[in-house]
């Protein structure tokens, strides 16, 4: 199964599937799920807070709920959910930091005690601020987004430490091809382990059902008309990789592959590397990632490749070409 119809199927699943699969794959709270979408802006920029409600076994929108936006303790504004369930009110930051709001709802018209508050996050940033972009599945997240649904997998070694090393010269910015039904637990897991403080924009439905690399890119032409300096893409896909170099932006992959995986996907694997521009670096470690990232040393591509021709070989022989 690829990735999108994996995708689809979780979110038909747990739409379907009642209040406690819910709350496992998505983070919802008592048949409630309650998201919202972080911003990045530069001062002066009046940018969108949004937050979308949605509940019951099939993950009905909800209207004519009142969300209180507060920062700071202090309420902000307060806006109605319409009958998307999306509730939303305007924002300009001031001067360059991170705004934390949290929405909150008023508990008039729930039965019972309404959701939890969540946060949303404006990172404010000078248009020239120097900017990475990187990925979560594989690549931050030692394992795929099936891994994420069911349980709490580990982040890649090293990854954190790296993260934080980067993060003194570049601004991160999370960008994800998963839908907006993970934010809460998507950022929750990147709290958790303690990740650098950054936005974390994930698609919507039209997004999502692009494909990761056109989402990507159309999210990246996007923020590059305010942001000048998106400096570098980190990611585990040929495809992220192709999002970032056709967008000026240096692109680093993260890719681990092992016989495990099975002819087929090595072959996939392969054939989407040979294709990449040759300025793209192939990584298979955080450790690497760094050292390319600072210039210390280049990974082309030919060293994976020739590591993928060994599996490939190996397996051929093995099973006949037949996996």
């Amino acid at each position: 199964m690829n990735r999108l119809a994996a995708y689809l199927l979780t979110a038909a699943t747990a739409a379907m599937a009642g209040c406690g699969a819910q709350a496992a794959l998505l983070g919802a709270e008592k048949g409630h799920l309650f998201v919202a979408n972080d911003v990045l802006a530069a001062p002066g920029q009046t940018v969108s807070l949004r937050i979308r409600h949605q509940s019951g076994d099939l993950l009905t929108d909800r209207a004519g709920h009142v969300v209180h936006f507060l920062i700071d303790g202090r309420l902000y504004r307060a806006a109605e959910t319409d009958q998307d369930g999306i509730a939303s009110v305007t924002f300009t930051p001031p001067t360059p930091g991170q705004y934390l709001f949290t929405a909150a709802f008023s508990p008039n018209g729930f039965a019972d005690e309404p959701p939890s508050p969540v946060q949303l996050r404006v990172a404010c940033l000078p248009a020239d601020t120097p900017i990475m972009i990187v990925d979560l599945d594989h690549t931050l997240v030692a394992g795929g987004f099936e891994q994420v649904l069911i349980g709490d997998p580990a982040p890649l070694p090293h990854s954190r430490q790296v993260m934080a090393r980067l993060a003194e010269r570049f601004r991160p910015v999370y960008l994800t091809h998963r839908p907006y039904y993970f934010a809460t637990k998507s950022k929750a897991w990147l709290g958790r382990y303690g990740y650098p403080p950054g936005a974390v924009l994930f698609s919507d439905v039209q997004g999502f059902l692009k494909g990761s690399e056109a989402y990507k890119s159309a999210a990246l032409s996007d923020l590059r008309r305010t942001f000048k300096q998106i400096r570098i893409g980190i990611g585990d896909k040929p495809a992220d990789a192709k999002a970032y170099h056709d967008n000026g932006i240096a692109a680093f992959l993260i890719v681990q592959p092992t016989p495990a995986d099975g002819l087929k996907a090595l072959k996939e694997l392969a054939t989407e590397l040979a294709g990449l521009p040759e300025d793209v670096q192939v990584t298979t470690d955080w450790r690497e990632i760094e050292r390319a990232v600072l210039g210390e040393a280049r990974y082309g591509r030919s060293r994976v490749q020739a590591q993928l021709d060994g599996m490939i070989r190996d397996l051929e022989g093995r099973t006949g070409g037949n996996r």
